[in-house]
């Protein structure tokens, strides 16, 4: 019997945005995992509109307009956007948080209630009442690694039923041009 878990609601952070959209190394591919994993909806994701904002202006900065636009209208479709107020900023001003906009994100977080802030910035967080990872942490986690095993479970599961429906001369193509190392 399968282990049953309740989505996980994930706050993520501007820098793994970033790395995905600037490509970042040696960070892309962890934080480009969460992304995918909350597109294909095993994590709620959530952001907010600081993190949108600084985003834009990072990647029109470093990129361009276009590819700002592009990315912010793709995270409008894959994380849930969520807005702040004068009760979070009084909240970071008065915290021990190091960082302002770090005191902004967490205090937007745990008013939404969620327990889980994405960042590689995890410096700034300490002894906090939410759970502060890397990508790489969160992806570590023994229930993401099941969730992973089920989605490569799904993933094959699907290949080999799309296989299956293909017409023989293909398959048969395909073998051929394997063997030949095409």
């Amino acid at each position: 019997m399968k282990e049953k878990f309740i989505k996980e609601q994930l706050f993520i952070d501007t820098d793994i945005i970033l790395d995905v959209v600037l490509k970042r190394e040696p960070h892309f591919p962890d934080s480009q995992k969460i992304i995918s994993l909350i597109e294909r909806n095993y994590f709620y994701g959530y952001t907010s509109a600081l993190v949108i904002a600084n985003c834009y202006y990072i990647i029109s900065s470093n990129v361009d307009k276009k590819t700002a636009v592009k990315t912010i209208s793709k995270l409008r479709s894959i994380l849930i956007i969520l807005p702040f107020s004068d009760k979070e900023i009084g909240e970071s001003i008065n915290s021990n948080i190091k960082n302002f906009e770090d005191g902004v994100q967490y205090f937007i977080s745990i008013n939404n209630n969620i327990n889980n802030l994405i960042t590689r910035n995890i410096s700034d967080y300490k002894n906090l009442d939410i759970n502060i990872l890397t990508p790489k942490d969160f992806l570590n986690l023994k229930k993401t690694k099941i969730l992973m095993l089920d989605l490569r479970e799904k993933l094959l599961f699907a290949e080999q039923q799309r296989l299956a429906c293909e017409p023989a001369i293909f398959v048969k193509d395909r073998k051929l041009k394997e063997l030949d190392g095409d």
